[in-house]
């Protein structure tokens, strides 16, 4: 059951829910020079997690209980913040709730994903970075505990820096918001591996998708990324989730709110 958000007057937030012995620990590290508005979507048709979507200020941390099994995906919103109708907006990432809460909304691309599946029992974790829906601030995805490779996965690098003209996301003044995915972009089967290229042979890396590969080697950079973007980890382990792990990243882009294209 979910328990009462409990706030702390510091940089630190901790809720919890789902509690229990089982559950996995999600800590939130913002790295990033700025506010970022961290998301979470619960897949598999089961119940959203307590917090669908929270603000977590500079060097700020926050913790999230996910019950297991668990199947879902983290991001972080930039660039937030409430217009003039009193909706909620973001540059990035915005889930189109109108709220801070997300409320069982994805992302809007560009956004980059850290994304989950947790067994029952202390089973194989599967755990990714995903670009496949575009860039829009670094991530990292470290466990703590349990047993097999349990390697961290980092996109530390900004891929906006080297992003295509034709792939670039701005806002309605004119600044670099993130960096699309070339499917988002274009809408094309050879992008999205939809058919008549639906299989790995069919469709292999683009020109778009080795430049996400060359950033950051250990994320999804299209949809058949498997080999070098799933990672694993055995025996239950929490994890730590770092917005910015190399540091400050991505310059004032994140300022220009203004209006947004969607």
């Amino acid at each position: 059951m979910m328990k009462t958000l409990v706030v702390v007057l510091s940089l630190s937030l901790t809720i919890l829910s789902f509690g229990g012995a089982h559950a996995a620990t999600m800590s939130f590290k913002n790295n990033c020079p700025y506010t970022v508005w961290p998301a979470t979507l619960t897949g598999d048709g089961k119940p959203q997690l307590s917090t669908t979507g929270f603000e977590l200020a500079s060097q700020a941390s926050f913790q999230l209980d996910t019950p297991v099994p668990w199947t879902g995906r983290f991001w972080a919103r930039t660039g937030c913040s409430t217009d003039a109708s009193g909706k909620f907006v973001c540059a990035t990432a915005d889930c189109a709730s109108g709220q801070v809460t997300c409320n069982g909304n994805g992302a809007i691309p560009p956004a980059t994903l850290a994304e989950f599946s947790i067994p029952a029992g202390g089973g194989q974790d599967f755990y990714d970075l995903s670009l496949v829906d575009g860039f829009n601030l670094p991530i990292s995805v470290t466990p703590q505990g349990g047993t097999g490779d349990c390697k961290t996965t980092s996109c530390p690098a900004n891929v906006n820096t080297v992003c295509p003209s034709e792939l670039q996301k701005k806002g309605s003044d004119g600044s670099l918001v993130g960096c699309l995915s070339a499917c988002f972009a274009f809408n094309q089967s050879q992008y999205c591996c939809t058919p008549p290229q639906e299989t790995p042979e069919k469709c292999p890396p683009t020109k778009y998708s080795e430049i996400f590969r060359e950033q950051c080697p250990d994320a999804y950079s299209y949809v058949y990324d498997d080999k070098s973007g799933t990672f694993t980890c055995n025996g239950g382990p929490n994890y730590v989730i770092t917005f910015c792990p190399s540091g400050p990243c991505c310059g004032d882009i994140y300022i220009h709110i203004g209006t947004i294209d969607m």
